[in-house]
């Protein structure tokens, strides 16, 4: 199984049908539009939270790949817990894309809260949380009083929870010599703000090109599990 993680900017159908025909099981795409701004193929299943139809989260996945469930009433819009069966495992994935959007709150908080929130359900279940965290390691306009994005880390850490990408690293955060962020396209001011946290042990994962005629952010594509590890399109490190 194949899962693609993108925020995929300003979501038109052209974009989509490209970020589709990438061929993954699986997709988490933030800044994605709802339904009926854009359409998927037949053989594909969309679930879509947010506040302006244009601008939301989407899970989309391959009907024949999987059976994908909302957990419970999403108690955070843009932290959704959705439980993910492939016939032979059932396991937790929350997508991640703490927003601000008619939230007073930081990023980090908004988060911390989430994660506080699904703790119980994260012990539950081998989880894999992803998406376009919008937070980073000496990020401005947050306290640790609410929430900084290393108690977000810390916190996961408690969880058993660990950074796919730092751990194949061994790069410290705040420190990593790639990027998933350019922002304003601006290839000199550059950020890490999206992310793997798992307890699963990943066949393969990796950060992939960035694309500007899709987005400021570039896709991360993993794929849990390792029942077929032959031509998986992924590289394993």
């Amino acid at each position: 199984m194949k899962i693609l993680a993108y925020n995929i900017n300003q979501c038109s159908q052209a974009k989509l049908d490209e970020v589709i025909a990438m061929g993954a099981d699986i997709m988490v795409l933030m800044e994605c539009a709802n339904k009926p701004l854009i359409s998927i193929p037949d053989d594909y299943e969309m679930l879509w939270s947010g506040e302006l139809q244009h601008k939301g989260m989407a899970i989309i996945w391959k009907q024949e790949s999987c059976r994908i469930r909302k957990y419970e009433e999403w108690k955070h819009k843009y932290v959704q817990p959705l439980l993910i069966s492939d016939g032979t495992k059932e396991w937790l994935l929350l997508a991640s894309w703490p927003t601000t959007y008619n939230n007073p709150k930081s990023y980090p908080q908004i988060l911390l809260e989430a994660l506080k929130d699904y703790a119980d359900l994260i012990k539950q279940h081998e989880t894999i949380i992803t998406g376009d965290f919008n937070c980073y390691i000496g990020q401005s306009g947050v306290s640790q009083k609410t929430g900084t994005f290393q108690q977000c880390i810390e916190y996961m850490h408690e969880l058993v929870l660990h950074s796919e990408y730092h751990k194949r690293t061994q790069e410290e955060f705040g420190k990593e010599s790639s990027c998933t962020y350019h922002h304003h396209f601006d290839e000199n001011r550059p950020f890490f703000l999206d992310y793997t946290f798992t307890n699963i042990p990943l066949f393969a994962y990796m950060i992939g090109g960035w694309d500007k005629n899709i987005s400021d952010h570039s896709p991360r594509k993993f794929q849990p599990w390792s029942q077929k590890p032959v031509n998986t399109g992924y590289r394993t490190n």
